[in-house]
């Protein structure tokens, strides 16, 4: 019987096999899955066995199987399970390419030399469990050449790497400041998306320093050692959402139509490789569209906050959708610094922060009429009473 394929079974051993797995995976019998593939003589694969198990449980849970493990209706329903199983295999295709671009990533990032935890700068007088500060940046479309010019010719902005990099330092030592002002020894990094350029149109390649490749491994070299300047002053916690210019669009495909396929989820989970001996910083890998975290029993929303709706809109479905409370809604993506309030929560208003770019106003900016200086949001979050003052960062 060795080396028969599923075709080669007859109807009885077919239903024989899908209440085997099916027990299999609902934990009734605890046979190894290549055992069961012996048993039936099957020449296929454990890890094939064990996805496709999944899809005959869907199929299970739909009601499409009889007591026989049979196809309820007979063969007419076949082809639904072997869409079904189409699908499934598709998700699985999926989710194992994210996790081999992952696991790839965490190689490369480990045969560098790591950065380990500094020694922290003594500050008895810190209480980390009553006050830490949050600082909310974003929009650094990192790799891109921005010129742009007013109506007299007169320069509004001048941004590459280097304008980046001294933004960046200028933007630590302002951190490192309100730190040891406001006594505190915990750091939330928000970061609300577009944290690289991105090819969205044929346009930007004129802008572009670096290549798309190039540009997130050169960013995601430089944050960690700027991760790790900050982590002598505080514990450091680094939070990401994606944005729209990360997406990868391949054949002219629309904005968010291949939404997961984001360079800025390669950024963090480089970080968190690169920066996993470092005990001072704790990266958050996942970063997904939206993100929710809670800071001192605060409730924050981030998100990059572009699309066709406005804000407010965006706010008030997640309130909808989650049914939480949310206290913060961080975003970007307009370049330009703004405050909404959203109504009133148990821990005071809830508000919707803008934060303004760190590259600064752009073409499309200009164009849309968004203008703000270059810069970033700091907000100390006290337990029991909020948000205590808000510092913004020009730079």
């Amino acid at each position: 019987m060795a080396g028969r394929q599923l075709d080669d079974l007859t109807q009885e051993e077919k239903a024989k096999l899908v209440n085997k797995v099916l027990d299999r995976k609902n934990g009734i019998i605890t046979d190894d899955w290549g055992e069961i593939a012996r048993e039936f003589g099957l020449s296929i694969n454990s890890n094939t066995l064990r996805k496709a198990a999944t899809g005959v449980r869907l199929v299970d849970e739909a009601g499409l199987l009889n007591e026989c493990g049979d196809l309820s209706g007979g063969y007419v329903e076949r082809q639904k399970l072997r869409d079904l199983t189409r699908k499934v295999n598709e998700m699985y295709r999926t989710e194992s390419r994210s996790e081999l671009l992952r696991e790839t990533v965490f190689e490369a990032a480990r045969k560098l030399p790591q950065y380990s935890a500094p020694v922290m700068m003594d500050r008895p007088y810190c209480k980390a469990d009553d006050k830490c500060l949050v600082v909310a940046a974003g929009d650094f479309h990192y790799g891109a050449d921005i010129h742009v010019r007013g109506l007299m010719g007169e320069v509004i902005n001048d941004y590459d790497h280097e304008v980046f990099e001294e933004r960046m330092w200028k933007l630590r030592d302002e951190i490192v400041a309100i730190l040891a002002k406001e006594h505190l020894n915990y750091l939330h990094i928000c970061l609300v998306g577009d944290l690289l350029d991105g090819i969205l149109r044929q346009s930007q390649l004129m802008r572009l320093e670096y290549g798309l490749v190039e540009s997130t491994m050169k960013l995601g070299e430089f944050l960690a050692s700027w991760l790790t300047s900050l982590s002598v002053f505080a514990f450091v916690d680094v939070h990401a959402v994606m944005g729209n210019h990360s997406e990868i669009r391949p054949l002219k495909s629309k904005n968010r139509e291949f939404e997961e396929e984001n360079l800025e989820k390669i950024i963090m989970w480089f970080l968190k490789a690169r920066l996993e001996d470092n005990a001072n910083i704790y990266v958050d890998e996942d970063c997904a569209m939206q993100k929710f975290i809670d800071i001192k029993g605060y409730k924050f929303l981030l998100l990059h906050g572009d699309g066709d709706k406005n804000i407010s809109s965006i706010a008030q479905e997640a309130v909808n959708m989650y049914a939480k409370p949310i206290d913060f809604f961080i975003c970007g993506h307009t370049h330009s610094e703004r405050e909404y309030p959203m109504g009133v929560t148990d821990g005071g208003s809830s508000v919707i922060v803008r934060v303004p770019s760190l590259c600064g106003i752009d073409k499309y900016a200009q164009s849309r009429g968004y203008r703000s200086e270059p810069g970033a949001i700091a907000m100390v979050i006290e337990r029991g009473y909020g948000r205590r003052c808000v510092y913004p960062i020009r730079l």
